[in-house]
């Protein structure tokens, strides 16, 4: 069953219904959802707990505008129904709500609450009553999956507990199927506060869940799910094609993994750490002269402008690969770097048609791949972007940039918006933007890739 979601949705591609479904009906509900709850939560005098970021995270609603910075339970949405059943830390939006059934819903929210509560509190929940007898499989996958999450936090040196929350989905599809299951497709936007930094909103403004529903022993559960984000989708990896309750030993393969990337994790983090005890260089020391300065605040302006609403001047690459590194090019590009023709190094967007060549027109992959713009980071001379690689990795500033990957690749790439330092001024932690995973001022340490690089970016000549 759920193999045959994974290969549709490999077919289709999951950035895909961003562009389509998610940019004609998603935008036009939550518009100003992010806004409107930043500025109440940062509203001055008007509640001294949420300006120090202790209080909830509300919902917006037509009243929410203006008074209920402080409820603790969800409102209407505009032109949507309240989600039924007993009250839950989100909320049911949209025009599909018929398609499901207020038993089934619940089965979803009930999933979604212990999702959260385990992310608040870094401990383990059971699933036992979350997933039918027989997904065992699939129980396993997602015992795993959290456990990962769990445990990678911990490993941490900030406190990546969620100190609040509040989360909001919508039904893309859902069909009933020939055995009675329920296919349901559907879109999730949160907010959350991590501990390390109350006072600022972490934004997903798009996660997508495909559930089956079964029912059982006259209640409905998941006979699968699969959450399209980093953690759940590094964990399935080389099983992505394959029904889970077909997957022989599957508790032991998901915990094999998940020990791998947890190893890695350990691993990278040591690395880091023995290289800034032997660097003792400050941040610019042994770097490039630069005639022309980066301008870091407008680069992060423009990331959190285009996390989740695309630049239509560019061509979204989110079906096609991914479109972080497009999306942290344009943000380089807005910080004043100029597009690099020259030398044999090239940095350039003038169309989706690839060329290396030094017209203008065409792209280069180092506009819009992480390998190819981490080697013309690394080997550019002259004119163009002054950037160092691989440096000590508590140096970053707003603007810079971080390389992520797997134990196989480098497959992200991510900007700094925010760094999060200690008591002591030491930095402990980034707040980063990026795309495809869309978030806004994340920790970049709870993001879920074991693998972590620094590349400063100097300036320009």
């Amino acid at each position: 069953m759920m193999m045959w979601k994974m290969k549709i949705r490999n077919g289709r591609s999951l950035p895909d219904r961003r562009s389509d479904q998610k940019g004609a009906c998603v935008r036009r509900l939550f518009g100003c959802f992010a806004a409107v709850c930043l500025l109440t939560a940062c509203a001055s005098g008007a509640d001294a707990a949420q300006e120090k970021g202790t209080g909830p995270l509300p919902p917006e609603t037509e009243t929410a505008r203006a008074e209920t910075v402080q409820t603790e339970t969800a409102g209407t949405a505009p032109e949507t129904e309240a989600a039924p059943g007993p009250a839950h830390r989100g909320e049911l939006i949209g025009e599909n709500q018929e398609l499901l059934t207020g038993e089934q819903k619940e089965a979803i929210f009930r999933y979604m609450d212990r999702y959260y509560e385990a992310l608040s509190s870094l401990e383990m929940k059971d699933l036992s009553d979350l997933f039918a007898v027989s997904a065992a499989g699939q129980k396993a996958f997602h015992e795993n999956a959290w456990q990962y999450m769990i445990e990678m936090r911990r490993m941490q040196k900030s406190d990546l507990r969620l100190n609040d929350y509040y989360y909001r989905m919508w039904i893309l599809e859902a069909e009933t199927q020939e055995d009675g299951s329920v296919e349901v497709d559907m879109g999730e936007r949160n907010l959350m506060r991590f501990a390390l930094m109350p006072e600022v909103i972490s934004e997903y403004p798009g996660c997508w869940h495909d559930f089956t529903l079964v029912q059982e022993n006259g209640r409905w559960v998941l006979a699968g799910h699969m959450q399209w984000e980093g953690a759940f989708w590094n964990l399935l990896k080389g099983h992505r094609d394959q029904d889970l309750e077909t997957l022989e030993n599957a508790g032991e393969v998901f915990a094999a993994r998940r020990e791998l990337l947890l190893s890695q994790e350990a691993e990278d983090m040591k690395r880091r750490e023995e290289a800034h005890n032997a660097s003792g260089s400050g941040p610019l020391q042994g770097s490039p002269a630069c005639g022309h300065a980066y301008d870091r605040e407008a680069a992060v302006a423009y990331a959190r402008q285009h996390v989740d609403e695309r630049n239509g001047e560019w061509h979204d690459y989110s079906g096609e690969g991914g479109n972080c590194q497009n999306f942290v090019s344009q943000c380089l590009l807005a910080g004043g770097v100029p597009m690099d023709t020259q030398g044999d190094a090239r940095w350039k967007w003038y169309g989706e048609a690839l060329s290396d060549t030094s017209e203008e027109a065409g792209c280069t992959l180092s506009w819009i791949n992480v390998d190819y713009f981490y080697a013309y980071a690394r080997d550019n001379s002259g004119f163009g972007l002054q950037a160092q690689v691989d440096a000590d990795f508590t140096t970053g500033q707003k603007g810079d940039l971080i390389m992520m990957g797997t134990p196989e690749d480098w497959n992200h790439m991510v900007i700094i918006s925010e760094v999060v330092k200690d008591e002591n001024g030491r930095t402990i932690d980034y707040m980063i933007c990026s795309n495809t995973s869309d978030v806004k001022d994340f920790p970049a340490s709870a993001y879920p890739s074991p693998r972590r690089s620094l590349i400063r970016i100097l300036g320009w000549n």
